[in-house]
């Protein structure tokens, strides 16, 4: 089982008191190429991880020389910033079914999607893609919300509609 969640906070409570347990993962992967290379980051997030989880942290580029049966044969979460990284591992290394998005913060050029999910037009555009590929690409920001549908988010359903 593989769960797949852009999070810009990485781990957090919502990662490890509610995501973690509800999924029982067992792993969790960090694929952030800024991440890998900040040494001190990566000693917080280890000391974040829950216990007993193990903790992957690799660029993107090494995440494609991951052994794809061993994410497969254990309950793996991946942990990434944003959709392009989503896109990269989708087209690169493994063909996930589902996409979750639970946090996207605010920076120059997004605009608020929904809630706490600030998104630009280009990663709106990668979105749609996966979505086009046949991913379920959907809101929750923990277990006990409903999952939200992007294609039935209005500011989604505003811009992809206005370019078609």
């Amino acid at each position: 089982m593989i769960f797949v969640r852009i999070d810009d906070r990485l781990i957090h409570g919502q990662v490890v008191t509610a995501w973690v347990k509800h999924l029982d993962i067992s792993k969790v992967i960090i694929v952030d190429d800024d991440v890998y290379k900040d040494d001190f980051l990566k000693k917080v997030l280890y000391m974040a991880s829950p216990p007993g989880i193990k903790l992957e942290i690799f660029s993107a580029v090494m995440f494609q020389n991951v052994n794809q049966t061993e994410i497969k044969d254990e309950h793996t979460m991946i942990l990434i910033k944003t959709p392009q990284v989503a896109k990269f591992i989708y087209d690169k290394v493994i063909k996930f079914k589902e996409l979750n998005i639970g946090g996207m913060g605010a920076k120059p050029g997004r605009k608020v999607l929904y809630r706490n999910v600030s998104i630009s037009p280009e990663e709106l555009e990668i979105l749609k893609e996966l979505v086009e590929e046949g991913v379920k690409v959907y809101y929750q920001a923990v277990p006990s919300d409903k999952p939200i549908d992007i294609r039935e988010i209005d500011l989604y359903k505003k811009i992809i509609n206005r370019k078609e």
